[in-house]
């Protein structure tokens, strides 16, 4: 009998297994193309993806599955929590909104969540870079309700907006945040030069003033896989700044025994390795 590949394991529980498969022979397709990245180029980008432990333990915030985080434990103080990317699931920023003085919350795509507590203000409207009504800058945003706050969480899911947005953020305005949770996306589009370049300027914009504390899989799209690693193309990353931190330990405790899958019905994996 022939032995199943890792892959073929961690991807068997998918709803969709058959574009597992399709998304895999994509991969490695756009992996021989003739102006593909060099995989040296991509192992050196994911090391940036490595979480470290710090003087924090980390909690977690938000409902059960999709929704949650972990966060590290400093929280107090925190005045208020900005979140760019609004879906049905709010229990992160109803939590928030019981640390926090305020919480904002934006997405035009979206109604605005009927169950908003008073401390919590939704705009329907993307935050962006577009020249448009449906669309403000984030440092806007974030000036216009917190002028003088350097005591900010981020949570950002805004599929695929970040590697646009965050590279231009000045960085007066990323040091706001104590606490940085995003969701980043298409990791499976790492050979393509133009995303691959895009990707690597957001890493490091962010790496400039803060530490990634925890990462996680989401475990509703099906991984990928070249030589020996296993890719999650979508996966949460939480950052802490670096002035919070005194102390700080590779992390290999992954995953975190508070880490939950983003879908019940799908097996909870083992997180995937790619960033060592």
């Amino acid at each position: 009998m022939k032995k199943k590949s890792k892959l073929s394991i961690l991807n068997r529980k998918y709803k969709y297994h058959k574009t597992a498969k399709k998304n895999q022979k994509i991969f490695l397709e756009n992996s021989k193309h003739e102006n593909a990245v060099p995989w040296v180029e991509i192992k050196n980008l994911f090391k940036s993806l490595q979480p470290f432990n710090t003087e924090y333990d980390l909690i977690r915030l938000g409902s059960n599955f999709d929704g949650g985080y972990l966060v590290p434990n400093d929280l107090e103080g925190l005045e208020f929590s900005f979140s760019p990317g609004v879906s049905h699931e709010i229990g992160f920023d109803l939590e928030m909104s019981k640390i926090c003085n305020h919480c904002y919350l934006a997405d035009a795509s979206v109604d605005k969540p009927k169950n908003l507590n008073e401390n919590m203000t939704f705009i329907k409207k993307f935050i962006g870079n577009k020249i448009d009504p449906n669309f403000l800058k984030f440092e806007n945003w974030v000036s216009e309700n917190a002028p003088d706050s350097t005591d900010l969480l981020l949570q950002m899911d805004i599929e695929g907006a970040e590697y646009d947005i965050l590279p231009t953020v000045p960085e007066k305005i990323l040091k706001k945040f104590r606490i940085i949770l995003i969701e980043f996306h298409d990791f499976d589009k790492v050979f393509n030069r133009e995303k691959f370049e895009k990707i690597r300027n957001c890493l490091k914009k962010l790496e400039k003033t803060h530490i990634p504390c925890h990462i996680h899989a989401n475990n509703t799209v099906p991984y990928v896989s070249y030589e020996k690693s296993i890719i999650s193309p979508v996966f949460e990353l939480t950052y802490i700044r670096k002035d919070r931190v005194k102390s700080m330990v590779i992390n290999t405790d992954i995953p975190h025994p508070l880490d939950q899958p983003n879908t019940n019905y799908l097996q909870n994996v083992q997180e995937p390795n790619f960033w060592y």
